[in-house]
């Protein structure tokens, strides 16, 4: 009838109705189920994690074991922040990796700078064939290695589906 056919359509859940998920940690724990996000010269998996700096500032980074905390990019830097939050992976429905250029208008916002400008989270791939997880800044994803910053001109940006 029609009453069931409007029910239904009322419904009907589109790719605006998800939210990223995060999850509470700290001192290097990863809770089960988080999503990867890239993998390092071995292929050991990273996480994608964000953390809060002392300014306000919220940023996108990567975790894996054994580190004991996100490790996001400031000024250049790589910090080690050992309160974080760690994005939970609820499949392809919620979430996915595009090949991009600037910041697609479908993207998720995963943070904000201290000034309230958002965040958006890339991944790049290293010289030495690892993968790792940054933010979008000036049209290139600068991401961390060894606790200073890089830029790749080529990356990927997770975006809603």
């Amino acid at each position: 009838s029609l009453a069931v056919l409007a029910a239904l359509v009322s419904t009907a859940v589109s790719a605006d109705d998800f939210q990223l998920r995060w999850v509470r940690a700290s001192r290097g724990f990863i809770p089960k189920g988080s999503l990867v996000a890239g993998r390092d010269a071995e292929g050991r998996s990273y996480y994608a994690c964000r953390a809060k700096l002392a300014n306000g500032a919220e940023l996108p980074g990567k975790i894996r074991a054994p580190q004991i905390g996100c490790a996001v990019l400031y000024r250049n830097i790589e910090w080690s922040i050992a309160g974080y939050q760690v994005l939970h992976d609820d499949g392809a429905r919620v979430a996915r990796w595009v090949a991009a250029s600037h910041v697609p208008g479908n993207a998720w916002q995963v943070g904000r700078e201290a000034d309230g400008a958002a965040v958006y989270m890339c991944r790049a791939k290293d010289t030495d064939g690892s993968t790792l997880v940054g933010q979008i800044v000036d049209g290139s994803c600068s991401y961390g290695v060894h606790g200073k910053g890089r830029k790749a001109a080529a990356f990927e940006v997770l975006v809603k589906p």
